[in-house]
Protein backbone atom coordinates (compact mmCIF):
# COMPACT_ATOMS: atom_id res chain seq x y z
CA UNK A 1 0.00 0.00 0.00
CA UNK A 2 1.37 3.18 -1.05
CA UNK A 3 1.28 5.97 1.64
CA UNK A 4 -0.20 9.40 0.90
CA UNK A 5 0.56 12.72 2.75
CA UNK A 6 -0.48 16.02 1.75
CA UNK A 7 0.62 19.40 3.78
CA UNK A 8 -2.23 21.89 4.04
CA UNK A 9 -2.50 25.36 5.28
CA UNK A 10 -5.19 27.92 5.93
CA UNK A 11 -4.41 31.10 4.01
CA UNK A 12 -2.89 32.77 7.46
CA UNK A 13 -1.49 29.56 8.21
CA UNK A 14 0.43 30.21 4.92
CA UNK A 15 1.17 33.82 4.77
CA UNK A 16 2.61 33.22 8.54
CA UNK A 17 4.65 29.76 7.06
CA UNK A 18 6.13 32.28 4.29
CA UNK A 19 7.11 35.10 6.67
CA UNK A 20 9.02 32.43 9.07
CA UNK A 21 10.67 30.57 6.13
CA UNK A 22 11.88 33.52 4.73
CA UNK A 23 13.66 34.64 8.18
CA UNK A 24 15.04 31.26 8.40
CA UNK A 25 16.97 32.05 4.68
CA UNK A 26 18.20 34.92 5.76
CA UNK A 27 18.83 34.23 9.71
CA UNK A 28 19.95 30.50 9.77
CA UNK A 29 23.93 30.35 9.79
CA UNK A 30 24.01 26.76 9.96
CA UNK A 31 27.28 24.70 10.14
CA UNK A 32 30.59 25.69 8.76
CA UNK A 33 32.75 23.01 8.65
CA UNK A 34 32.03 21.01 5.67
CA UNK A 35 35.41 19.59 5.18
CA UNK A 36 36.38 19.27 1.07
CA UNK A 37 37.96 15.60 0.46
CA UNK A 38 38.76 13.86 -2.90
CA UNK A 39 37.43 10.89 -4.47
CA UNK A 40 38.92 9.35 -7.86
CA UNK A 41 36.41 7.98 -9.72
CA UNK A 42 36.89 4.77 -12.09
CA UNK A 43 38.27 6.62 -15.09
CA UNK A 44 40.57 8.31 -12.94
CA UNK A 45 38.51 11.49 -12.80
CA UNK A 46 39.21 13.64 -9.57
CA UNK A 47 35.79 14.42 -7.36
CA UNK A 48 35.88 17.12 -4.68
CA UNK A 49 33.08 16.15 -1.77
CA UNK A 50 32.23 17.77 1.30
CA UNK A 51 31.42 16.37 4.23
CA UNK A 52 29.49 17.90 7.37
CA UNK A 53 28.49 16.41 10.85
CA UNK A 54 29.26 12.40 12.49
CA UNK A 55 27.80 9.43 11.54
CA UNK A 56 26.67 9.12 14.88
CA UNK A 57 26.16 5.06 13.80
CA UNK A 58 23.77 5.99 11.05
CA UNK A 59 24.12 5.65 7.42
CA UNK A 60 25.47 9.22 6.34
CA UNK A 61 22.92 11.37 3.90
CA UNK A 62 24.75 11.47 0.03
CA UNK A 63 23.39 14.99 -1.63
CA UNK A 64 22.78 14.55 -5.51
CA UNK A 65 22.21 18.02 -6.97
CA UNK A 66 20.16 18.59 -10.00
CA UNK A 67 21.48 20.74 -13.59
CA UNK A 68 22.95 19.11 -14.71
CA UNK A 69 26.14 20.95 -14.67
CA UNK A 70 24.95 22.73 -11.74
CA UNK A 71 27.52 23.84 -8.72
CA UNK A 72 26.28 21.79 -6.13
CA UNK A 73 26.07 25.15 -3.41
CA UNK A 74 22.69 25.92 -4.55
CA UNK A 75 21.17 22.99 -2.29
CA UNK A 76 23.12 24.62 0.79
CA UNK A 77 21.04 28.06 0.29
CA UNK A 78 18.02 28.15 3.39
CA UNK A 79 20.49 25.84 5.45
CA UNK A 80 18.50 23.00 5.29
CA UNK A 81 21.23 20.62 5.32
CA UNK A 82 23.54 22.09 7.61
CA UNK A 83 20.82 21.52 9.60
CA UNK A 84 20.12 18.21 9.34
CA UNK A 85 23.69 17.77 9.66
CA UNK A 86 23.70 18.83 13.46
CA UNK A 87 22.07 15.03 13.66
CA UNK A 88 23.42 12.82 11.14
CA UNK A 89 26.81 13.47 8.76
CA UNK A 90 26.13 14.64 5.27
CA UNK A 91 27.82 14.04 2.29
CA UNK A 92 27.77 16.69 -0.97
CA UNK A 93 30.03 16.39 -4.08
CA UNK A 94 31.01 18.29 -7.25
CA UNK A 95 29.57 16.74 -10.32
CA UNK A 96 32.27 16.49 -12.60
CA UNK A 97 33.13 19.28 -14.92
CA UNK A 98 31.33 21.34 -11.92
CA UNK A 99 33.44 23.67 -9.17
CA UNK A 100 36.54 21.47 -8.06
CA UNK A 101 36.01 18.15 -9.92
CA UNK A 102 37.83 17.32 -12.62
CA UNK A 103 36.55 18.06 -16.15
CA UNK A 104 34.49 15.41 -18.26
CA UNK A 105 36.41 12.93 -20.29
CA UNK A 106 35.38 12.00 -23.73
CA UNK A 107 31.61 12.28 -24.60
CA UNK A 108 29.40 13.11 -20.81
CA UNK A 109 27.11 9.96 -20.47
CA UNK A 110 25.74 9.44 -16.61
CA UNK A 111 27.10 5.96 -16.05
CA UNK A 112 30.15 8.29 -15.56
CA UNK A 113 28.77 10.73 -12.61
CA UNK A 114 26.94 6.97 -11.63
CA UNK A 115 30.50 6.12 -10.97
CA UNK A 116 31.51 9.65 -9.40
CA UNK A 117 29.02 9.02 -6.72
CA UNK A 118 29.76 5.45 -6.19
CA UNK A 119 33.65 6.55 -5.81
CA UNK A 120 32.68 8.98 -3.16
CA UNK A 121 30.56 6.50 -1.24
CA UNK A 122 33.66 4.35 -1.18
CA UNK A 123 35.66 6.87 -0.13
CA UNK A 124 34.02 7.49 2.93
CA UNK A 125 33.68 3.67 3.40
CA UNK A 126 29.91 3.60 4.27
CA UNK A 127 28.06 0.11 4.02
CA UNK A 128 24.60 2.05 3.30
CA UNK A 129 23.51 5.59 2.37
CA UNK A 130 20.51 7.19 2.48
CA UNK A 131 20.30 9.76 -0.93
CA UNK A 132 18.49 12.82 -1.69
CA UNK A 133 18.28 13.44 -4.99
CA UNK A 134 16.97 16.90 -6.29
CA UNK A 135 15.73 17.46 -9.94
CA UNK A 136 18.09 15.74 -12.29
CA UNK A 137 19.67 14.34 -9.20
CA UNK A 138 16.26 12.16 -8.89
CA UNK A 139 17.25 10.25 -12.25
CA UNK A 140 21.15 10.13 -11.21
CA UNK A 141 19.68 8.54 -8.33
CA UNK A 142 17.70 5.71 -10.14
CA UNK A 143 20.67 5.36 -12.79
CA UNK A 144 22.71 4.75 -9.61
CA UNK A 145 19.95 2.46 -7.99
CA UNK A 146 19.87 0.00 -11.45
CA UNK A 147 23.74 -0.09 -10.78
CA UNK A 148 24.37 -0.16 -7.01
CA UNK A 149 21.18 -0.49 -5.31
CA UNK A 150 22.98 -3.12 -2.53
CA UNK A 151 24.36 0.04 -1.26
CA UNK A 152 21.10 2.14 -0.50
CA UNK A 153 19.19 2.21 2.82
CA UNK A 154 16.74 4.85 1.37
CA UNK A 155 16.01 7.04 -1.06
CA UNK A 156 14.71 10.92 -1.21
CA UNK A 157 13.28 11.79 -4.36
CA UNK A 158 12.91 15.10 -4.12
CA UNK A 159 11.15 17.57 -7.26
CA UNK A 160 12.92 14.90 -9.42
CA UNK A 161 12.21 14.00 -12.93
CA UNK A 162 9.83 11.21 -13.58
CA UNK A 163 11.41 7.79 -13.89
CA UNK A 164 11.92 8.74 -17.96
CA UNK A 165 12.81 12.08 -18.97
CA UNK A 166 10.16 11.74 -21.78
CA UNK A 167 7.26 11.25 -19.11
CA UNK A 168 8.46 14.57 -17.37
CA UNK A 169 6.52 17.45 -17.61
CA UNK A 170 7.11 20.94 -16.99
CA UNK A 171 4.63 23.58 -16.25
CA UNK A 172 7.02 26.78 -17.23
CA UNK A 173 5.35 27.77 -20.88
CA UNK A 174 2.10 27.40 -19.25
CA UNK A 175 2.15 29.14 -15.78
CA UNK A 176 4.89 31.57 -17.31
CA UNK A 177 3.81 32.56 -21.18
CA UNK A 178 5.03 36.34 -20.42
CA UNK A 179 8.67 35.17 -19.39
CA UNK A 180 9.29 31.82 -21.49
CA UNK A 181 9.86 32.96 -24.67
CA UNK A 182 12.88 35.45 -22.98
CA UNK A 183 13.88 32.31 -20.82
CA UNK A 184 14.25 30.31 -24.24
CA UNK A 185 16.14 33.65 -26.07
CA UNK A 186 18.83 33.37 -22.98
CA UNK A 187 19.60 29.61 -22.66
CA UNK A 188 20.21 29.49 -26.30
CA UNK A 189 22.53 32.48 -25.85
CA UNK A 190 24.60 30.98 -22.69
CA UNK A 191 28.10 30.41 -23.34
CA UNK A 192 30.12 27.21 -22.35
CA UNK A 193 30.63 28.19 -18.52
CA UNK A 194 27.77 31.07 -17.50
CA UNK A 195 27.36 32.33 -13.38
CA UNK A 196 23.96 31.79 -12.19
CA UNK A 197 23.29 35.45 -12.40
CA UNK A 198 22.66 35.14 -16.01
CA UNK A 199 19.45 33.03 -15.61
CA UNK A 200 17.76 34.63 -12.97
CA UNK A 201 14.40 34.77 -14.73
CA UNK A 202 14.75 30.99 -14.23
CA UNK A 203 15.41 31.00 -10.55
CA UNK A 204 13.08 33.54 -10.13
CA UNK A 205 9.68 30.67 -12.06
CA UNK A 206 11.29 28.41 -9.17
CA UNK A 207 9.82 30.20 -6.18
CA UNK A 208 6.49 31.13 -4.73
CA UNK A 209 7.62 33.97 -2.95
CA UNK A 210 9.52 36.56 -4.26
CA UNK A 211 11.70 37.69 -1.30
CA UNK A 212 12.90 34.15 -1.07
CA UNK A 213 13.24 33.78 -4.69
CA UNK A 214 15.46 37.47 -4.17
CA UNK A 215 17.39 35.72 -1.27
CA UNK A 216 17.78 32.72 -3.46
CA UNK A 217 18.97 34.66 -6.81
CA UNK A 218 21.43 36.74 -4.49
CA UNK A 219 23.08 33.70 -2.85
CA UNK A 220 23.90 31.85 -6.10
CA UNK A 221 24.91 34.78 -8.00
CA UNK A 222 28.74 34.02 -8.36
CA UNK A 223 27.83 30.26 -8.62
CA UNK A 224 29.09 28.90 -12.24
CA UNK A 225 27.34 26.34 -14.16
CA UNK A 226 28.43 23.89 -17.34
CA UNK A 227 25.61 24.37 -19.95
CA UNK A 228 27.62 21.88 -22.41
CA UNK A 229 27.09 19.05 -19.87
CA UNK A 230 23.78 19.59 -19.55
CA UNK A 231 23.69 19.69 -22.79
CA UNK A 232 25.58 16.42 -23.51
CA UNK A 233 23.70 14.93 -20.51
CA UNK A 234 20.18 15.73 -22.03
CA UNK A 235 21.09 13.55 -25.17
CA UNK A 236 22.44 10.53 -23.16
CA UNK A 237 19.31 11.05 -20.90
CA UNK A 238 16.57 11.08 -24.12
CA UNK A 239 15.84 7.45 -24.19
CA UNK A 240 16.75 5.96 -20.75
CA UNK A 241 13.30 4.80 -18.56
CA UNK A 242 14.35 3.68 -15.25
CA UNK A 243 10.41 2.38 -14.57
CA UNK A 244 11.51 -0.91 -13.69
CA UNK A 245 14.03 -0.31 -11.52
CA UNK A 246 11.94 2.24 -9.33
CA UNK A 247 9.26 -0.34 -9.45
CA UNK A 248 11.56 -3.06 -7.63
CA UNK A 249 12.70 -0.70 -5.13
CA UNK A 250 12.00 -2.27 -1.46
CA UNK A 251 13.66 0.39 0.63
CA UNK A 252 11.66 2.84 2.18
CA UNK A 253 10.90 6.04 -0.64
CA UNK A 254 10.07 9.04 0.38
CA UNK A 255 8.53 11.33 -2.72
CA UNK A 256 9.04 14.63 -2.27
CA UNK A 257 7.37 18.09 -4.69
CA UNK A 258 6.91 21.34 -4.13
CA UNK A 259 2.82 21.90 -4.99
CA UNK A 260 3.51 24.74 -7.15
CA UNK A 261 6.71 23.96 -9.06
CA UNK A 262 7.04 24.84 -12.72
CA UNK A 263 10.00 22.90 -13.62
CA UNK A 264 8.97 19.52 -12.93
CA UNK A 265 4.87 19.18 -12.38
CA UNK A 266 3.97 17.67 -9.44
CA UNK A 267 2.11 15.24 -11.81
CA UNK A 268 5.51 13.62 -12.35
CA UNK A 269 6.02 13.69 -8.75
CA UNK A 270 2.74 11.39 -8.45
CA UNK A 271 3.59 9.16 -11.45
CA UNK A 272 6.62 7.95 -9.76
CA UNK A 273 4.59 7.86 -6.20
CA UNK A 274 2.56 5.44 -8.19
CA UNK A 275 5.04 3.10 -9.45
CA UNK A 276 7.24 2.73 -6.72
CA UNK A 277 5.65 0.20 -3.51
CA UNK A 278 5.12 1.64 -0.34
CA UNK A 279 6.67 4.74 -1.56
CA UNK A 280 5.56 7.74 0.51
CA UNK A 281 4.88 11.12 -0.74
CA UNK A 282 4.74 14.78 0.51
CA UNK A 283 3.11 17.48 -1.41
CA UNK A 284 4.53 20.85 0.34
CA UNK A 285 2.00 24.04 0.10
CA UNK A 286 3.36 27.20 -0.80
CA UNK A 287 7.14 26.13 -2.60
CA UNK A 288 8.16 25.57 -6.07
CA UNK A 289 11.06 23.46 -7.43
CA UNK A 290 13.38 24.61 -4.55
CA UNK A 291 11.38 23.69 -0.75
CA UNK A 292 14.66 23.08 0.84
CA UNK A 293 15.76 26.71 0.26
CA UNK A 294 11.92 27.94 0.18
CA UNK A 295 10.52 26.37 3.41
CA UNK A 296 13.46 25.50 5.14
CA UNK A 297 12.01 24.92 8.45
CA UNK A 298 9.31 22.71 7.10
CA UNK A 299 11.45 20.87 4.86
CA UNK A 300 14.10 19.82 7.26
CA UNK A 301 11.02 18.38 9.58
CA UNK A 302 9.95 16.13 7.04
CA UNK A 303 13.26 14.85 6.19
CA UNK A 304 13.57 14.30 9.96
CA UNK A 305 10.55 12.43 10.22
CA UNK A 306 11.50 10.61 6.79
CA UNK A 307 14.83 9.64 8.32
CA UNK A 308 14.10 8.65 12.00
CA UNK A 309 11.16 6.04 10.38
CA UNK A 310 13.27 4.32 8.33
CA UNK A 311 16.11 4.13 11.67
CA UNK A 312 13.05 2.40 13.22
Amino acid sequence: MSVVIFRMVSRLGLFVSIVLASQIVHAQAGVEDWVQHEAISADGTVIAYYVAGERRGKPPLFIVSGGPGSDHRYMRVGGSFDQLAKNRQVVTFDQRGTSRSGAVTGEPRLAQWVDDLEAVRAAVNADKIDVFGHSFGGFFTMAYAERYGDYLRSVTFANSTAASIADTKSLLADLFPDRIGDWRRIRAGLPPRFKASAISILSAMEFVDDKQADAYIDAVADFTYNIEVNNALRQDMADMNFAPVVSALSIPVLVLHGRYDPVIAPSSAWSLHQQIPNSEIVIMAATGHLPFAERPAEFVRIMEEFLAGVEQ
